[in-house]
């Protein structure tokens, strides 16, 4: 039988699309011919790779449209990356055991909503209708529906996601503002002003109602977003570098004395270290994946990649020597995943091993 390293890379090629006439036939005689190789496929071909969204979707931009080829490869490359992790993860239990060291288990908090003069209200456990300042609120699904008044509850203050975990919130005035992971929310005193406000540090993605005469604003670590009706989605995970990515109707940006009116398809960002806004395209698989349950990593850097472990798993991490940040892994994988799945993806295709700690850190080496 081939050896595991090209069983591995027919395998890997097979599950992008890229494998030749002759190389699948060859897979498909190894699957026919050896109950391992066959189980294993079995295993890796029920791992579900999103199929390629519709091409204004992929990649957002108002330049001439390109073939249907181009489109797809860098997809295809994504889903080659994802099969890369399934098979390493194969090809190490399976012909080279190890042993990972023990880790302390991860205790992922609940989200969590602040409101003056009352305990905090774990939303998390807190399911069905509770009492926020006297007003019955509805809260489930993984959504805090205060639509259903017509006004804010007196004293709510914020709304807290930590890592691990995503919530929907539904504001009196119709908007709908999905948070994701370690993401925070600051209400105004009152949606009935001349202007509807937050603050928000984290991500989210907003679905703002328009109402005549009412922006809403959306104020971010060193700017701010006006709006009139729109979705879009905000990044400010870095505050240094805030990203406001449109997707449909307008928005105003602004950022010290600087000013940019969005389109659909653009990107906006800040960036205070180098006083600049600019507009660009946008990749919507990379931008809006997370509301889908997808991670996207595209040509990320090591430390960025430490930064969204723990927003998504709750597990501290860290680069035993600086120079790994400059290296990059690109891939798309389910937030279902396991932390070990991406680790090893990360491994196979970086050369960059890790190691845990008895605190459960994580350490690339």
């Amino acid at each position: 039988m081939n050896s595991a390293e090209e069983i591995y890379r027919l395998m890997t090629e097979k599950l992008a699309g890229t494998i030749s006439a002759t190389d699948d036939q060859l897979l498909e005689d190894l699957i026919e011919e050896h109950a391992e190789v066959r189980e294993k496929w079995d295993q890796l071909s029920m791992i579900p790779i999103p199929p390629p969204p519709a091409p204004w979707l992929e990649v957002i931009d108002f330049k001439p449209k390109r073939s249907i080829q181009r489109i797809l490869l860098p997809w295809a490359a994504a889903a080659a990356v994802l099969a890369l992790v399934a098979l390493t993860v194969w090809k190490w239990e399976a012909f080279f055991p190890h042993k990972q060291a023990p880790v302390a288990a991860i205790i992922i908090p609940d989200v969590m909503l602040e409101v003056n003069g009352q305990p905090g209200i774990n939303l998390t456990k807190s399911t069905g209708i509770i009492n926020i300042a006297g007003k019955q609120i509805a809260n489930k699904d993984n959504t805090l529906f205060l639509n259903s008044i017509d006004e804010l509850p007196e004293g709510i203050r914020s709304l807290i996601v930590p890592q691990g975990k995503s919530y929907e919130v539904a504001l009196p005035d119709g908007s709908v503002i999905t948070l994701n992971a370690s993401t925070r929310m600051d209400f105004p005193p009152s949606f009935k002003s001349a202007n509807r406000e937050i603050t928000l540090n984290g991500e989210a993605y907003l679905k703002i109602a328009r109402q005549a005469g009412k922006p809403f604003l959306v104020h971010l670590p060193n700017s701010t977003v006006e709006v009139l009706g729109t979705s879009f989605n905000i990044n400010s995970y870095d505050s240094a570098v805030v990203k406001v990515s449109l997707v449909d109707g307008k928005v105003r940006m602004k950022a010290g004395k600087k000013t940019v009116m969005m389109k659909p398809g653009q990107q906006a960002v800040f960036n205070q270290q180098n006083a600049t806004l600019d507009t660009q395209p946008f990749n919507a698989t990379v931008e809006l994946g997370w509301q889908k349950g997808l991670y996207c990593f595209s040509d990320t850097h090591l430390d960025e990649i430490c930064n969204a472990i723990f927003r998504w798993y709750g597990v501290h991490a860290s680069l035993d020597n600086p120079e790994l940040a400059s290296r990059t892994f690109t891939g798309l994988l389910d937030k279902k995943t396991p932390i070990g799945f991406l680790l090893e993806g990360i491994k196979a295709t970086t050369g960059t091993d890790y190691y845990f700690t008895a605190d459960s850190t994580l350490h690339f080496k």
